[in-house]
């Protein structure tokens, strides 16, 4: 079967779709909701897919928010190849100068539209072309706080699925990403004795010496850490007393390496440094561990299509699998399933932070209309490669496992 001649028709398709894909990014956008609340947003994203023929259940894997909507032709559905989705927005806090501070300062409006553009498409040429296995649109909430991919894995939602792939907007070059970082972090309150700093000072136990042990011992590991491993420490809370041996104060504590063994060696080292603070200043101190999510890893084998798939579009990428150090619950997914992620840019020219208000400005920009269109044809062009050769699936696993096992030597 001719694959150019299928990715023509993709293209194709797309270009007639992309005002009701467009449309449906600026629902989204006007719509902004914190992760595990994206009722309105899950609704219309169920309705369209629905409306659009595929077979949709919600509340997938135990979340309110969450959905499977699936699409074959056959009674054989292997492959079984899912698209992601994310659509929740985030709290941008007094950086927000309006009064509703929740915006898709992250472009998930882009996610949830290019991966319903890309499942449109497929849908598409599935039909016309009779093509084999099965495609699903999985909305996946609460990306930015929570985890809900790792909880939908967790329940079992992955359990059949071969490949997956997950589009993020970016800024500068376009790529593709390689390794996000594994992060554990702790909040930690230290709780001392107050006493009157000049009069009674012997009878304080001091909670902000406590801390500063702490956030000294933290310093020096950095002297015991291999290159990828980064610590961060910072105040949250010193109380407001004045002239008074301080009675509380309150750190949180991060670990962050692309090794998820990296960070598991430094736990216990940064816990004694935690306890050293309460040990040597005579304060009891309360600590939260929370574990954060497992980075990225590379995979090549995948990579080669999706940059194929890229130039054959037009869209100019930089070079390799290119490393970052946010993080993504997509990780948790890769490591179970073998999985990519297109990072194509709203703006060219120069790089812009995520979560901010000038990132916001560039999500409904005509770029960024563009990408929605150039994101659901690359996807929707690789899907097609892997459903026409499954034996790139099956090397893209034994290269996921290498990787895997490359982290535990």
């Amino acid at each position: 079967m001719d694959h150019m001649e299928i990715k023509k028709e993709i293209s194709k398709y797309v270009d007639t779709r992309l005002e009701d894909l467009w449309e449906l990014s600026d629902y989204i956008y006007h719509h902004p909701e914190v992760g595990f609340k994206e009722y309105d947003t899950s609704k219309k994203l169920m309705d369209v897919l629905t409306d659009e023929g595929f077979c949709v259940e919600g509340k997938s894997g135990g979340l309110d928010t969450a959905f499977v909507a699936s699409f074959s032709i056959g009674k054989v559905k292997k492959p079984r190849i899912d698209i992601l989705c994310e659509y929740d927005a985030l709290d941008l806090g007094e950086a927000m100068p309006t009064e509703t501070r929740v915006a898709h300062a992250c472009g998930h409006n882009i996610i949830a539209a290019t991966g319903v553009g890309a499942g449109l498409a497929l849908k598409y040429v599935l039909e016309k072309y009779e093509l084999p296995g099965e495609i699903r649109i999985v909305g996946t909430p609460a990306e930015e706080g929570g985890g809900g991919k790792i909880i939908m894995q967790d329940n079992g939602v992955f359990d059949d699925t071969d490949a997956m792939i997950l589009l993020h907007p970016t800024s500068g070059k376009s790529k593709i990403a390689g390794r996000c970082k594994t992060s554990v972090s702790y909040d930690v309150t230290y709780h001392g004795i107050p006493a009157h700093a000049g009069n009674h000072r012997e009878k304080g136990v001091n909670a902000h010496d406590a801390a500063v042990i702490c956030y000294t011992g933290i310093g020096l590991l950095r002297y015991q850490t291999t290159d990828d491993v980064q610590l961060f420490v910072r105040f949250v809370d010193v109380g407001k007393e004045s002239g008074v041996i301080p009675s509380i104060a309150k750190l949180q504590i991060q670990i962050k390496s692309f090794n998820p063994n990296s960070v598991h060696m430094m736990t216990s080292k940064v816990k004694n440094c935690i306890k050293a603070g309460a040990l040597a200043s005579g304060c009891e101190v309360d600590m939260e561990e929370k574990i954060g999510y497992l980075g990225r890893i590379y995979n090549y084998t995948f990579e080669k299509y999706l940059r194929a798939n890229f130039e054959l579009l037009g869209e100019p990428l930089k070079e390799g699998m290119v490393d970052d150090n946010g993080g993504e619950d997509f990780g948790n997914l890769m490591r179970k399933v073998p999985g990519i992620m297109p990072y194509p840019s709203l703006i060219t020219e120069k790089r812009v932070a995520l979560h901010t208000v000038d990132y916001l400005k560039l999500v409904t920009s005509p770029r960024a209309k563009y990408v929605v269109g150039l994101g659901s044809k690359v996807m929707a062009d690789t899907v097609v490669d892997l459903l026409l050769d499954p034996g790139i699936i099956e090397k893209a696993r034994k290269e996921m496992e290498e990787e895997l096992e490359k982290e535990n030597m």
